[in-house]
């Protein structure tokens, strides 16, 4: 997960405990349109549901998404920064990379991370086709397990 700069988030603090919509507040309208975008479509899985996390002062609040006990991906906002998180696995790995389930800039992003030892893909969500990326991944964790 990468850190963001204090000065940068209003939300670096345990307390007060944020809103979701101030949270949301932070980005850009186009922004929030994706968000929005991404949270009906995510809603729509069984069993997911969305919970606020502390990460520390470093990284302050995010918005985790959450089936169960398994975290399926954690959404950043930061002034007019919208990233998510995700973890992926070598068996989404191999499925992303296939034909025509996401987009060439998130499969370069998922190949990156072969050459890395981490498997935490950070992705800008500041376009609607990366939304759909990270929904359809998502959609993958929850039908596989």
């Amino acid at each position: 997960m990468a850190r963001s700069k204090s000065p940068a988030n209003p939300f670096a603090h345990r307390s007060p405990k944020p809103k979701v919509i101030s949270l949301i507040k932070l980005i850009t309208r186009r922004q929030r349109g994706n968000y929005h975008r991404l949270a009906r479509s995510l809603k729509r899985l069984p069993g997911v549901h969305a919970e606020l996390n502390y990460y520390g002062k470093e990284w302050g609040w995010a918005l985790r998404y959450r089936r169960g006990d398994a975290a399926l991906c954690t959404l950043h906002f930061l002034p007019s920064k919208f990233e998510a998180t995700i973890t992926v696995p070598r068996k989404m790995e191999d499925w992303a990379l296939g034909p025509n389930h996401i987009s060439r800039t998130t499969k370069r992003d998922i190949h990156a991370l072969k050459r890395s030892s981490s498997r935490m893909l950070r992705m800008p969500l500041g376009t609607p086709r990366r939304g759909v990326d990270l929904a359809r991944m998502i959609r993958f964790k929850v039908t596989e397990k």
